[in-house]
């Protein structure tokens, strides 16, 4: 890579990284996409626990420090290229339509000083994004199958996959209870399209990276049809500091992973995508808390979902063909119930897939015996993941400490986070829900467990149209710094109930469209 001055610089390749640098490579503006991921394999490690999920092959070199159960501990995210639509479990939900008007939904006294915040946009401001994004993906769905869909203007642009044992099993206790189970939209290529091989219905798809590239992360779709467009995506490389002059990004300050150099390269335009807990990391390291009017906000209002899995044991084995049974949700409570408390929305249930034995065996957090038990019994289980939305807090941020620095030179990300009293309630109503439907298909035991993970991190960078409330304005755009925008998860007022990847997606197709539409007025004459 020769040049050193770029239109654009987009850091981080995930749902909101590669779709803004698609939207302006598409425009003829040129593009450096900055990842400090690698390309990951597509052989046969990709589907090996062992490697992924226990000996961590992608695991980043960058730390983050989170507040937990039992004090401090040490985080290791994966990175690659493609952000984490790489290992993720390709759920691809819209948000509601009332999602975007967050505060009248919420019973103020029973948010425990939370803050809900209504979004600057609404849900017609994002729907023909979702399609594109849909499209562009290629998710694969059921329209009007989910009783709290939506409206959309087109179909989804593939089918899924048939039920498999499992969960033709959960479904149908589903059913008997009056509930209204339906296909998961999933980011799969279950027919074949793309000239790519269709899924072969395996066992590891979440946490994994995708050996045939069925799974359709950002690696295989949007980033290749940006790439044709002139992006040029450089891997292994590390933005350590976003530099302001007067009001304006000026450059970025870089580090190649593989040599240890340090590079810098100039720009018209900054688009930050690193995550919500990286991006915040970033500003903060590059002295955006001192910016006016907003800086002080940066890291704070952090979400997580409030999360949780019931393990179904049952006498007989639920997945004989063992093949992949991540298939079905629930949104029959996800804007609560009329009779049952908490008031207001509760959140989404979900087919899980069961984890690899050897994970279980390694990982529980449990005694080892309990931990090999649960290995040994995996045939016999069914898992449905709980998601109920956690509201805003200031309180839970992300900060960085310049005194602990990982391997190159950036201050360590610390991360405070509690759930308030109504986020474990609406936990505890979906856990009760869940239970009852693995007892309704005949499960012997029920186990309930938290989940403690940052994977659907959300809301540092919170966009709004009040710049006393907000660090991003409407279109994601840096309050008091014109060329630069934010587009990961942390742009997101409120986290909804569902898996936040195809809003990010969605935004992100909508911002690039207004940056490439608006282009002159963006980057100003103050241009280098």
């Amino acid at each position: 890579m020769s040049r050193q001055h770029w239109d654009a610089i987009v850091i981080g390749s995930g749902f909101g990284g590669s779709t803004v640098a698609l939207k302006l490579a598409a425009a003829g503006i040129r593009v450096l996409v900055l990842e400090r991921g690698r390309w990951v394999d597509r052989d046969d490690s990709a589907w090996d626990s062992r490697a992924i999920q226990i000996e961590r092959k992608y695991k980043s070199d960058t730390p983050y420090e989170v507040d937990e159960r039992w004090g401090r501990e040490v985080a290791y995210p994966d990175d690659a290229v493609g952000g984490k639509s790489v290992f993720y479990g390709a759920a691809s939900f819209r948000l509601r339509v009332e999602d975007f008007n967050h505060r009248d939904r919420f019973d103020p006294s029973e948010t425990g000083g939370a803050t809900p915040m209504d979004w600057p946009i609404g849900y017609d401001d994002l729907e023909s994004f979702y399609c594109e994004a849909e499209h562009e993906i290629g998710v694969a769905g059921v329209a009007g199958a989910d009783n709290t869909e939506p409206p959309r203007s087109a179909d989804y642009p593939a089918s899924p996959a048939p039920y498999g044992s499992s969960s033709r099993l959960i479904v149908k206790a589903a059913k008997k209870l009056g509930l209204n189970p339906f296909p998961m939209p999933l980011a799969i290529n279950f027919e074949g399209a793309s000239a790519r091989q269709k899924c072969e219905m395996c066992m590891t798809c979440d946490l994994f990276p995708c050996r045939v590239c069925a799974k359709n992360d950002l690696a295989v779709t949007l980033l290749p049809k940006a790439q044709q467009h002139g992006a040029v995506v450089r891997d292994r490389a590390v933005a350590k500091r976003i530099v302001r002059s007067g009001n304006r990004v000026k450059k970025v300050e870089c580090l190649d992973m593989e040599t240890g150099d340090e590079f810098t390269v100039t720009c018209d335009l900054c688009v930050v995508s690193c995550g919500a807990i990286a991006s915040a990391a970033l500003l903060l390291a590059s002295g955006f808390d001192q910016v006016e009017p907003n800086g002080r906000l940066i890291g704070r209002y952090l979400m997580r979902h409030c999360s949780g899995i019931v393990i179904g044991i049952f006498p007989f084995k639920t997945n004989p063909e063992r093949q992949f049974h991540k298939q079905f949700a629930i949104t029959d409570f996800y804007l609560g119930h009329p009779k049952r408390n908490p008031r207001g929305p509760w959140g989404m249930i979900q087919a899980l897939q069961t984890p690899p034995p050897e994970f279980v065996r390694e990982t529980a957090p449990y005694p080892q015996p309990v931990g090999w038990i649960g290995a040994r019994t995996l045939p016999y289980h069914a898992y449905l993941l709980c998601m109920a939305e956690d509201l805003p807090q200031a309180t839970n941020r992300v900060e960085i400490d310049r005194r602990r620095l990982d391997t190159f030179g950036s201050p360590i990300a610390q991360v405070f986070h509690k759930y308030c009293r109504r986020d474990l309630l609406a936990r505890q109503a979906l856990f009760r829900e869940a239970a009852r439907i693995l007892r309704k298909a005949r499960s012997l035991i029920r186990v309930r467990m938290p989940i403690h993970t940052y994977s659907h991190a959300l809301g540092t960078v919170r966009f709004g149209s009040d710049p006393e409330q907000a660090v991003l304005d409407p279109w994601c755009r840096f309050f008091g710094t014109p060329n630069l925008f934010v587009v990961d998860g942390g742009f997101m007022p409120t986290s909804a109930g569902v898996n936040p990847s195809l809003t990010i997606a969605a935004n992100g197709l909508r911002v690039g469209s207004y940056i490439a539409g608006n282009w002159d007025d963006v980057v100003g004459k103050d241009t280098v």
